[in-house]
């Protein structure tokens, strides 16, 4: 167990940049979508800039050591805009060709990927590549099974997406930068959406979390990804939950906020776990 947020928060997004975690946006329990920023500094929390707008079911990601984050929904409405954190004020840079949220932004191999989500015309099938060097998106192929509330991560030079909606979903996706070809891992040992998922510095991947096909209960999974291994049998959370974004940060995976059930059940629990066997324990500070 780690320091609790400040407030109780579901559908979050979370990075990590400059020795700080960022958790911004989400969903409270009234159902409104959020502009807060809370940001941790290894001891406590504390508020940092306000989104441009509120959003709900956004994913950010870290590049070149800046927090960035894409898309989105405000309060029912989609978002295809793209933010960066510069000190203490968002920069607003060029927005994706897809509006979309539930979504998974992947940084690998100096780009931007965003994955997969969903927009008031349905799922994104479309997956486009963001150039902080020409500030442009470029629109790079299309995800094999389109769908929403999807989990992203690295392997190797691919960006990856598991589970997601609808239907739900145990199926892995790997986009290859290099080659510009998708690929697939093997499934997960259950299908889930709306999990959180990290890559260790190793190349390891933890995903966790999420909620079953009738989004009626939550997917209590943890399990590893080893290339090579594939994934390993489903172990139980500290907190079962979904609706979160997991973030690397000092060395291990934390997931703040989320739902503890279906529905707007948000918390402001926080736990993280390393790139070894399962802890409860706390970090010892």
């Amino acid at each position: 167990m780690e320091a609790p947020l400040p407030v109780s928060i579901e559908e979050t997004a979370a990075a990590a940049a400059g020795g700080r975690l960022y958790v911004m946006g989400g969903f409270n329990a009234a159902g409104a979508s959020l502009d807060g920023v809370y940001v941790f500094d290894g001891s406590s929390w504390s508020t940092g800039p306000r989104l441009r707008l509120p959003l709900d079911h956004a994913s950010a990601a870290t590049l070149n050591g800046a927090v960035y984050i894409a898309g989105g929904h405000s309060n029912g409405r989609d978002s295809a805009r793209l933010f960066r954190l510069d000190g203490d004020q968002w920069t607003e840079l060029a927005p994706m060709h897809y509006a979309r949220g539930g979504h998974a932004l992947i940084a690998d191999e100096g780009e931007l990927y965003a994955i997969g989500g969903n927009n008031a015309a349905g799922n994104v099938g479309p997956d486009e590549a963001y150039d902080p060097a020409t500030n442009a998106w470029t629109v790079v192929g299309s995800l094999p099974q389109p769908r929403n509330h999807v989990s992203g991560f690295v392997v190797g030079a691919a960006a990856c997406v598991a589970a997601g909606r609808s239907p739900t979903t145990a199926r892995v996706d790997c986009f290859g930068v290099t080659q510009q070809t998708w690929s697939r891992l093997p499934d997960l040992p259950r299908a889930t959406s709306g999990a959180g998922a990290v890559t260790f510095a190793g190349g390891g991947v933890l995903l966790l979390g999420g909620q079953n096909a009738g989004e009626t209960a939550i997917v209590d999974q943890l399990t590893r990804y080893r290339p090579g291994a594939g994934w390993s049998a489903p172990e139980a959370m500290l907190v079962p939950r979904h609706g979160f974004e997991l973030a690397m940060f000092e060395g291990r995976a934390w997931a703040c906020g989320g739902g503890v059930a279906p529905g707007l059940r948000p918390v402001a629990t926080c736990t993280s776990i390393g790139n070894g066997l399962p802890s409860t324990s706390n970090r010892g500070k």
